[in-house]
């Protein structure tokens, strides 16, 4: 629109417009939801807001929400009134600060992942397996504090419970020295552009197949108008970028930072009893892209249970004796005379039930990203731009087998559709892997999900009540969005209503 002034890009932005507003509504209101849900079901997070992550989400909430909130009413009062180089920078600024809120929450996620800032070697002393993670900038002693009082009040029911102890602040003492750290963590800034571009995939990919769906049903050429310039050109970029680059180096990170999950994540091909050995070498190409060495050997469970025996006979009593005697009282005989090898053993042993889960999770992942990418480099190299070689196979696939099979105009809108579809299971495929694959750890190599949820019983009415919450703001979104998207004169209405401001074209 901007370049062409074109009256149908106007009027379509203005529907787009329309289904932004109402989808940065739904997402206000489930980030409420979420935030509710972590206090009452995982109220050991006040821990994480109140540390590593409490500059981050200060920002995200005090300047990149609201600063994208203004943004998002200003834009619907500018469009189609203002200049457009005036109404395109109110929507680059917006981009922005949405990006940079997504930056700020991946950060606290980041560290629960990946807990550089702080941590330093402590995972390390506890999980010899793991690696050290950036500076020490914890306090030890706290750390241990913490872990003391989480570890008492789980064998009693829960560690959630520790923060109701009105000593909770004095036991535990300073945990973080410097609370910048978390925003320096190298997965942070990994993690961020991997799943902002899954995002900006997933999310034009919706635009894309809504406008595919309207041409299959009515192969009316304004809608290949549509999707051909603006929409396919990002998407295909894009999805490539996140593919070969960012999914690589997400790659990289977990076989630094989180070796038991890369374990994991190759359980459905490592061979017989692969994952549950010593070592294994199949299949050499993760070795390839984990290692640059197909030959390399891949680490199995039976390696890490022997990296936690090297830690010997010493027990939580022990170390605690040496380093803070006054919480002894806090573990008691029982968690006292555990040894810190069978603490770590039983990380080890708890993640290899769920490895099977996780690997079915990173291969769907895997699956649907390849089959992306053969869609991204269809759709590019015949429809996009032009290479001697590429657009010659890419046409020959297009023209003689996909559009013998599907006919020859759908055969664009198709891998739109195909893009659209495989990008949303790619990345809810890829994020539940990288969850899942965090077990037995909330914060990885440092604080248990036992340790953090609720004391209180989850009961079937409890979550038939929070799944009907979820099912209805769900079902109400999807048709307010369907609505406006339907009705492309509805800002100009909205704006008459509301006596709309503003200049002229």
């Amino acid at each position: 629109m901007y370049r062409t002034g074109d009256a149908l890009f106007l009027n379509y932005s203005k529907t787009l417009t329309m289904v932004w507003t109402v989808n940065f509504a739904l997402g206000a209101v489930t980030g409420t939801i979420v935030e509710f849900g972590l206090l009452d079901i995982w109220p050991t997070s006040i821990l994480l807001f109140s540390s590593s992550a409490f500059i981050p989400l200060l920002y995200e909430a005090t300047i990149a929400f609201i600063g994208e909130a203004v943004l998002v009413v200003l834009f619907l009062i500018a469009i189609g009134r203002w200049r457009a180089r005036y109404t395109l920078s109110i929507l680059i600024a917006a981009w922005l600060l949405g990006s940079l809120s997504g930056y700020f929450i991946l950060t606290a996620n980041a560290w629960m992942n990946v807990p550089w800032g702080g941590m330093g070697g402590i995972p390390h002393a506890l999980y010899p397996f793991l690696p050290s993670y950036g500076p020490d900038a914890a306090n030890l002693t706290a750390t241990l504090n913490l872990a003391a009082l989480l570890l008492h009040y789980t064998v009693d029911g829960t560690g959630s419970v520790a923060l109701t102890s009105t000593n909770f602040t004095s036991l535990v003492g300073t945990y973080l020295t410097n609370p910048w750290l978390p925003m320096v963590n190298p997965d942070a800034v990994v993690t961020t552009l991997h799943t902002l571009f899954a995002a900006y995939a997933i999310g034009v990919g919706a635009v894309a197949l809504a406008i595919s769906i309207r041409f299959f049903r009515t192969h009316d050429s304004k809608y290949t108008k549509l999707l051909k310039p603006p929409l396919l050109w990002i998407l295909a970029v894009v999805l490539l970028i996140e593919l070969i680059v960012l999914g690589h180096f997400m790659g990289d990170a977990v076989v630094t930072y989180q070796p038991p999950k890369f374990t994991a994540l190759t359980t459905l091909t490592g061979g017989p009893g692969g994952v549950y050995g010593y070592e294994y070498y199949d299949p050499p190409v993760e070795a390839l892209f984990a290692y640059g060495n197909p030959y390399h050997p891949l680490y199995g469970f039976q390696y890490y249970l022997s990296q936690c025996r090297t830690l010997g006979n010493t027990t939580f009593g022990q170390l605690y004796g040496e380093l803070d005697p006054g919480m002894l009282s806090y573990l008691g005989p029982p968690l006292a005379n555990v040894t810190l090898a069978q603490n770590c053993e039983a990380a080890v042993l708890s993640l290899e039930p769920l490895a099977p889960l996780v690997s079915v999770f990173y291969y769907t992942m895997i699956g649907a990203g390849i089959l992306l990418a053969i869609a991204a480099v269809l759709a590019l190299f015949t429809y996009l731009v032009r290479a001697p070689i590429l657009s010659a196979i890419t046409d020959f696939i297009n023209n003689e087998i996909l559009g013998v099979l599907i006919g020859a105009d759908n055969v664009m809108p198709f891998l739109a559709s195909a893009m659209a579809v495989l990008s949303a299971i790619a990345a809810t495929a890829g994020w539940a892997a990288r969850e899942v694959g965090r077990q037995p750890w909330t914060v990885y190599g440092l604080i248990t999900t036992n340790e953090v949820v609720t004391s209180d019983a989850i009961t079937p009415g409890f979550v038939a009540f929070v799944v009907a919450i979820l099912l209805t703001i769900a079902v109400v979104g999807a048709l307010a969005m369907y609505y406006v998207a339907t009705r492309p004169s509805l800002l100009d209405r909205v704006r008459e209503l509301a006596g709309g401001v503003g200049g002229h074209e």
